[in-house]
C-alpha cells in the first residue's frame, strides 16, 4: 500500500467512505504493533494489513458494520484460549483494533487528511490525535485534528498540554487517564527513502524489495544504460548523475538511508567521501573487509575522522550467508529493516509476529 493517510485523501476525492482501522493496543505476542494500518472499503476490501488471517477478516466484517452505523468502534481480540479458534492465531497476545469511519460528506474531515496528505507530500511532521470512543458522539468537541510540531503546544486539546512533552515524537501510543476519553497520539514522520547509489544487479533486487517494505527508493549512477526506467520500474526516481552531482540534489537527513553498490572500490569510496558525514540514520557499503580496509585507508589520508568511518554498515547486509544477487538483496534490506526499527524504538519481533 502506498502511504495510507495519502490514499486516504485520494478516496475522499473520490467520494467515497472508509474505514481507518489501527492497532491502538498490543501485549505479549500478536501479529503487528501499535500503529499498525489498513484501510477496509465500503465493501469490506481491505488495503494494506494489520496481519492477515481471520483477525483480519473479522476487522473488515466490523468495519462494514461500521460505516452502516456511522460510529467507531473498539474491538479486543484476545489470541488466547477461546478466541484462537475465531481468529486462527496461536500468537498469545492481545489486541485492540480502533474502526474509525472516515466519510467524503464530512468536509472537517476532508480538510484533515487533505492537510495531512500535504504535510506527508512535503516531507514535513506533525501528529495526528484522535479520540478513542465507541460509538458517535456529536458533543465532543471533536474526533480527530492533525498539528504540524510548529502549532504544539498551543492547539493542543486540553487533556494532552500537561503531558504532550512526555509523549514519544517517533512513534503511536495510546494515551489513558488524562481526559474522559483515550487519545491516540500517532506522530506522522518523515518517510523512509534509499538511495541506492549503484544501478548494477543487485541493486535491481533490493530496489523492490525495499520499496515492499516501505521506503522510497532512489536510484543514481552516472551510467542511463544502467539507470532507468526500464530497470527500476518501481523507483521513486531515477537519477543519471555522477555523486559529486548527487548531493546537489539530494538532502541526506535522519529519514535517509545510503546503500553504496556501485561497480568498484574506487566508485565506491567516491560515494562514501560525499555521504559518510551527512546525517543519514544508515550508511552501507557492499565489499570484502578486505576492500574496506583499502577504502577507509583513503579516506583517512584525505582527513576523514576513523570513528566517523565507523557508522558505515560494511560489509553491507546482515550475515545471513548469502551469495547470489537475490540473496544479497534479502541481507541490505534486512539490515535496513533493522536500523529503521531500533531508530523508532522497536524490539525485535522475531517469531512473535508468525503465530
Amino acid at each position: 500500500m502506498r502511504d495510507p493517510y495519502i490514499e486516504i485523501a485520494g478516496y475522499l476525492e473520490k467520494g467515497k467512505a472508509l474505514v481507518l482501522a489501527r492497532i491502538i493496543r498490543q501485549a505479549g505476542s500478536a501479529p503487528r504493533g501499535v500503529g499498525t494500518k489498513c484501510l477496509v472499503l465500503m465493501d469490506g476490501a481491505i488495503v494494506g494489513t494489520i496481519g492477515g488471517g481471520m483477525l483480519e477478516h473479522l476487522v473488515s466484517q466490523a468495519a462494514v458494520q461500521s460505516l452502516a452505523q456511522g460510529g467507531p468502534r473498539i474491538l479486543h481480540f484476545k489470541l488466547q484460549g477461546e478466541d484462537v479458534a475465531k481468529t486462527d492465531m496461536l500468537c498469545g497476545g492481545i489486541v485492540d483494533v480502533f474502526l474509525d469511519p472516515i466519510e467524503p460528506t464530512d468536509p472537517v474531515c476532508r480538510e484533515l487528511f487533505q492537510r495531512l496528505r500535504e504535510a506527508k507530500v512535503a516531507g514535513s511532521g506533525g501528529v495526528l490525535i484522535t479520540r478513542v470512543v465507541q460509538g458517535g458522539d456529536p458533543s465532543r468537541p471533536w474526533t480527530r485534528m492533525f498539528l504540524r510540531w510548529e502549532e504544539i503546544p498551543q492547539e493542543l486539546p486540553p487533556e494532552l498540554k500537561g503531558v504532550w512533552e512526555r509523549l514519544p515524537k517517533t512513534r503511536p501510543l495510546l494515551v489513558e487517564g488524562e481526559g474522559p476519553d483515550p487519545v491516540f497520539w500517532e506522530p506522522i514522520v518523515q518517510e523512509e527513502v534509499l538511495y541506492l547509489f549503484g544501478a548494477g544487479h543487485i541493486s535491481t533486487f533490493v530496489a523492490p524489495l525495499a520499496q515492499m517494505v516501505g521506503f522510497k527508493v532512489v536510484v543514481i549512477d552516472d551510467r542511463q544504460e544502467f539507470a532507468n526506467r526500464d530497470r527500476f520500474p518501481s523507483a521513486e526516481e531515477v537519477l543519471v548523475l555522477s555523486p559529486q552531482q548527487a548531493m546537489g540534489r539530494v538532502r541526506l537527513d535522519s529519514g535517509s538511508y545510503v546503500a553504496i553498490i556501485t561497480r568498484g572500490h574506487i566508485h565506491d569510496a567516491s560515494v562514501l567521501r560525499e555521504v559518510v558525514r551527512s546525517g543519514a540514520a544508515y550508511i552501507g557499503m557492499i565489499g570484502s573487509r578486505r576492500k574496506r580496509a583499502v577504502v577507509y585507508r583513503a579516506l583517512m589520508e584525505e582527513g576523514v575522522p576513523r570513528e566517523t568511518l565507523e557508522r558505515v554498515h560494511c560489509p553491507i547486509g546482515l550475515d545471513i550467508g548469502a551469495e547470489t544477487p537475490e540473496e544479497i538483496a534479502v541481507s541490505i534490506v534486512a539490515e535496513l529493516i533493522q536500523v529503521r526499527a531500533r531508530a523508532q524504538g522497536l524490539g525485535s519481533r522475531m517469531g512473535e509476529a508468525a503465530g
